[in-house]
């Protein structure tokens, strides 16, 4: 074997000479994808919906929103288990 050969277990690596695999990028996972279809697909048939007239987004009257405030943005269910 030579120094900084390609034999083993080794990948690329950087300067340093430590690992350069980057993780995935966000959203790119087999799942990520699937679960981003699904939501175009819906959107996609709410547009219809809303086109032929069969579907109907109004605005909320002041006591539904009393009722239902809008969410916090970083509050809510835990994405990770």
């Amino acid at each position: 074997m030579t120094p900084g050969g390609d034999k083993g277990k080794g990948g690329k690596r950087d300067k340093d000479g430590k690992d350069s695999k980057k993780p995935p990028a966000k959203g790119s996972s087999p799942t990520a994808k699937r679960q981003q279809k699904r939501r175009e697909e819906k959107l996609r048939l709410v547009r219809e919906q809303v086109a032929e007239g069969s579907l109907t987004i109004r605005k909320m009257t002041p006591e539904e929103r009393a009722k239902y405030p809008p969410r916090d943005k970083g509050k809510g269910k835990d994405k990770r288990r």
